[in-house]
C-alpha cells in the first residue's frame, strides 16, 4: 500500500497516457536531448520509499529534493497505487523532468547519474507477458489470453438478464428477485469460462474490464480470481461492450504508460 509521507509535494504540470509505440517514440526523442540526468528505477514494493530515502553526492542534492517532492504529489501517489508497477524518473536540473508509470512492473531499484538510461524501461516493455483479460458487462463477456502482442485464446458469450421492470405484469419484488437470480447465473457462467481459459496458463498478470461493481460480485463467484488476486491489476479497463473487438483493443489500454511532466519539462 502506498502512503504519502507528508513531505512537501510538487504537482505535475501535465499528464499524458502514451501507447507502447508512443512511449518508444518519446524515449527516442528524449535520448537526443543534451545534458545529464538522474535516472531512477523503482520497483512496486519500493515506491515511494526508495525515492524518499534518495541521497545524492554533493552537487546533485537539489535533484533529490525535487524528485522527492514530485514523487509525493497526490496524483502520482494515487495513480501509482492503481498501476502498482513502480516508477521511472528521468530528471534534469534545468530541462526535462518526468515521472513515468509503466504498464508492467519494474524489476529492480536502480539509480544512474549522467547519460539518460532507458535500458530497464525498454527491457520491461519488450518482455512477452502472459496476460489474462476478462471483460464483463451485464449480459455479455469476453475472456482472452495474450502472449506478447498475440491473442492466443478467447471466448465470447452472452447471458440473458431482464431489462428494467416496467409497471404491470410480474410484481416488482418478484421481478427484482428474478433479475438477481439471472445476474448470479450469468456471473457463474463467466466464472467458469475464466477458469477454463486461465487455469492452464502461467499468467503474469490479469486485467478486468467493465463495471467495478460487477467485478466485486464476480470475485465472490470466481475462486480462480480470488486465488490469483495478487496478479490482478488495480486498473479497471474502461469498456462499454464486452465483445471480440473490445477484447482485441484491450491490449492497447493494458500497455499504456502514464507520463507526468514537471515545471520546466520541454514537452
Amino acid at each position: 500500500m502506498i502512503v504519502s509521507t507528508g513531505r512537501q509535494c510538487q504537482e505535475p504540470t501535465s499528464r499524458k497516457a502514451l501507447s507502447k509505440r508512443e512511449l518508444y517514440d518519446f524515449l527516442t526523442e528524449l535520448q537526443t536531448s543534451p545534458g545529464d540526468y538522474v535516472t531512477l528505477y523503482v520497483k512496486p514494493s519500493s515506491f515511494p520509499d526508495y525515492i524518499n530515502k534518495l541521497a545524492l553526492q554533493p552537487g546533485h542534492s537539489s535533484y533529490a529534493s525535487e524528485i522527492k517532492a514530485a514523487a509525493n504529489s497526490k496524483v502520482i501517489i494515487e495513480e501509482a497505487a492503481k498501476y502498482n508497477t513502480g516508477a521511472v524518473v528521468f530528471w534534469q536540473i534545468d530541462g526535462n523532468k518526468y515521472t513515468i508509470l509503466p504498464p508492467f512492473a519494474i524489476s529492480a531499484n536502480k539509480t544512474v547519474i549522467g547519460k539518460l538510461d532507458t535500458s530497464l524501461l525498454h527491457e520491461t516493455l519488450e518482455q512477452k507477458y502472459a496476460i489474462g483479460v476478462a471483460l464483463v458487462t451485464w449480459g455479455s463477456y469476453a475472456v482472452g489470453i495474450f502472449h506478447g502482442d498475440d491473442l492466443i485464446e478467447s471466448k465470447v458469450g452472452t447471458g440473458y438478464i431482464h431489462k428494467k421492470h416496467r409497471k404491470g405484469g410480474m410484481s416488482e419484488k418478484r421481478f427484482a428477485r428474478r433479475t438477481e437470480e439471472q445476474k448470479r447465473d450469468f456471473l457463474r457462467k463467466v466464472s467458469n469460462r475464466i477458469e477454463e481459459k486461465f487455469i492452464n496458463h502461467a499468467l503474469d498478470c490479469i486485467f478486468f474490464g467493465g463495471n467495478r461493481l460487477i467485478y466485486k460480485q464476480l470475485l465472490k463467484e470466481c475462486k480462480y480470481l480470488e486465488l490469483e488476486a495478487g496478479k490482478t491489476s488495480g486498473r479497471i479497463l474502461n469498456v462499454r461492450y464486452a465483445d471480440r473487438e473490445t477484447l482485441d483493443y484491450s491490449l492497447k489500454q493494458i500497455t499504456t504508460s502514464i507520463v507526468f511532466s514537471f515545471s520546466d519539462a520541454a514537452r
